[in-house]
């Protein structure tokens, strides 16, 4: 019985992160953003290559929006979830090339259930360390970055092509 519902758990987080970077503003994550903690069993660090191949490039994905889905300050913001491997390991490629950090909000969670789950990750600790992190327990559609543009905010959605992982730098600018 404990196998038929981890196939299931695997198989509902699939299905939520089947639309991160297939439309511009997909959600990768539907209920099981709700409860990540009872999530941690069902670790996606990767996405399946078919979906791989259907992300949508950056320049697609864009977008000008008037505010960011819960208020925080700073001018380049992450939305993200603990539970979002894949795009935990795609951040952190260009982590380290980023001249300052955006301010990184893990959604769904508070510090010691992101802690948790991180852990079952195979991280010791934060892995996206910023000058400026917070803990939501909000389920919001992640991940989503924004890039404060005069009194607007450009937004873009999801992760993107491997090609094309150089454009956070210029995005996080």
């Amino acid at each position: 019985m404990k196998r038929w519902v981890g196939l299931l758990s695997a198989a509902a987080v699939l299905v939520g992160v089947s639309g991160c970077g297939t439309a511009p503003h997909a959600s990768s994550q539907t209920a099981s953003t709700s409860n990540p903690a009872s999530s941690m069993h069902a670790v996606v660090d990767r996405l399946p290559t078919s979906l791989q191949a259907k992300l949508i490039g950056f320049e697609a994905r864009e977008k000008r929006v008037k505010k960011l889905p819960i208020d925080v300050s700073g001018t380049n913001v992450l939305y993200i979830s603990p539970i979002e491997q894949y795009a935990i390991q795609q951040f952190q490629q260009i982590w380290p090339r980023l001249k300052a950090y955006p301010v990184v909000v893990w959604t769904g969670v508070t510090k010691a259930q992101a802690q948790a789950i991180w852990r079952k990750e195979g991280y010791e600790n934060d892995p996206l360390p910023s000058a400026h992190t917070e803990y939501v327990l909000q389920a919001i559609p992640t991940p989503d970055s924004y890039h404060r543009d005069g009194k607007a905010w450009m937004e873009v959605p999801g992760i993107l092509p491997t090609n094309q992982l150089d454009k956070w730098e210029t995005f996080f600018r």
